[in-house]
């Protein structure tokens, strides 16, 4: 059983949708798309992102699709010389699992169990959009993974003595994941009631919606299933302090007890527990 990408293919008025096998290579790809589309094989193509060239066709043989694809990617195939230059939209849409009955039973269970606890949302960014908060929760998960700390942690950020932030940081040792949980006020944290979810998986995950961009094993959700784009720009800000305390204080402050709460004060540098 070999897994699949379903991409969408698309050429002027022409719109497809083809499921191909994970382990072709990207040559193999440009004949498929050629045959479906009725194009003259080219000595001359190439597979392009954004600005950035990722494959040739000197080079085509030797990478496979599950090397280089991943989910929401946008590429455009530019086949042909001179005058005689097409270029074709692709959009890696969907990925299959194929797995016998028993497995696929199994799957559909967990995504039930999950749907339970995890809202319902896709959360959509534009290139540029993603770049933005995409760096910085990569930079956040290789933060926390150079720490020594298990458990929960509660933590309330001030600006010159006024609120701005309150935090729980969870370390889940046997599943080797972190939550960040993001509250409104103290009065929600102390309610467990939380505004805003991001979890960092040890691997790619894609079992449930929420925000996912490049990182395949980060994942951001909101309380319910609305967000606007100052919602990132929050997040953004919030994070951005959040690291500035972990790279402010050390360790036997930062996890000093589970049972307080530490309290920092981002303009002065000070820290105190309440």
């Amino acid at each position: 059983m070999t897994n699949k990408y379903r991409l969408k293919i698309i050429y002027k008025d022409t719109k497809l949708t083809l499921d191909i096998e994970e382990n072709i290579t990207f040559d193999e790809l440009s004949s498929i798309i050629n045959e479906k589309l009725m194009l003259s094989d080219s000595r001359a193509y190439k597979y392009q992102k954004d600005d950035d060239i990722i494959v040739t066709r000197k080079n085509s043989k030797n990478n496979k699709l599950a090397d280089l694809l991943e989910l929401d990617q946008k590429l455009v195939y530019i086949i042909g010389t001179g005058n005689n230059v097409y270029s074709i939209n692709i959009i890696v849409w969907d990925y299959i699992i194929e797995a016998d009955k028993k497995i696929l039973e199994k799957f559909n269970q967990m995504l039930k169990n999950v749907k339970q606890v995890r809202p319902e949302q896709v959360y959509y960014l534009n290139s540029s959009q993603r770049k933005f908060i995409d760096g910085l929760l990569a930079d956040c998960y290789e933060m926390l993974k150079e720490m020594s700390f298990s458990g929960i942690y509660n933590y309330r950020l001030f600006k010159n003595g006024a609120d701005f932030l309150t935090t729980k940081v969870i370390y889940y040792i046997l599943d080797d994941k972190y939550e960040i949980h993001l509250y409104n006020n103290n009065d929600d944290l102390k309610e467990d009631n939380t505004e805003y979810l991001i979890t960092f998986y040890d691997t790619n995950r894609a079992y449930f919606k929420g925000y996912q961009g490049v990182n395949r094993n980060i994942f951001i959700l909101h309380k319910d299933k609305t967000i606007k784009q100052n919602d990132f720009e929050y997040l953004y800000h919030a994070l951005n302090r959040i690291i500035h305390m972990f790279k402010d204080g050390d360790e036997d402050t930062l996890f000093e007890s589970h049972e307080t709460c530490l309290c920092y004060d981002i303009a002065t540098n000070k820290f105190w527990t309440e």
